[in-house]
């Protein structure tokens, strides 16, 4: 795994100038396998296909505090947003958090992403199928 272009990704993404499928191109093709963003310690935990992992912190100015309650019907509707590119991926990240996402992890190979709630609720989003 190169470091530089998971810490380019993540920065990338905050400053809204890469797509999630870029993303996951660019992760795949260093021989990442899965990721989690973690929406409490804001970090974002990369894991490769030989069994190492790499940690990075981000920041994310006036985050929202984590609803309690997990409405997974706002995600569904959140990633329908970003996915149309009708808002940038913070907003993304505070409109998730605001409906109770803690975080998420983002699978590669499965190509699927699992949000959770607080209390282990969640919502299954199977990577959009080509254009």
């Amino acid at each position: 795994m190169d470091i530089n272009v998971i810490n380019e990704c993540t920065e990338l993404s905050l400053a809204g100038k890469i797509t999630f499928p870029e993303v996951v191109m660019k992760l795949a093709a260093i021989g990442v396998e899965r990721y989690i963003v973690d929406l409490v310690g804001f970090q974002k935990l990369s894991y490769g296909q030989k069994g190492e992992f790499y940690i990075k912190s981000f920041s994310l100015i006036d985050s929202p505090m984590i609803s309690e309650n997990f409405d997974a019907e706002v995600v569904k509707a959140v990633i329908k947003e970003i996915q149309q590119q009708q808002i940038n991926y913070v907003t993304f990240l505070r409109k998730i958090m605001e409906a109770g996402c803690c975080h998420y992890e983002v699978y590669i190979q499965g190509k699927k992403v699992i949000y959770f709630g607080r209390d282990g609720s969640h919502h299954i989003e199977n990577f959009p199928s080509g254009k």
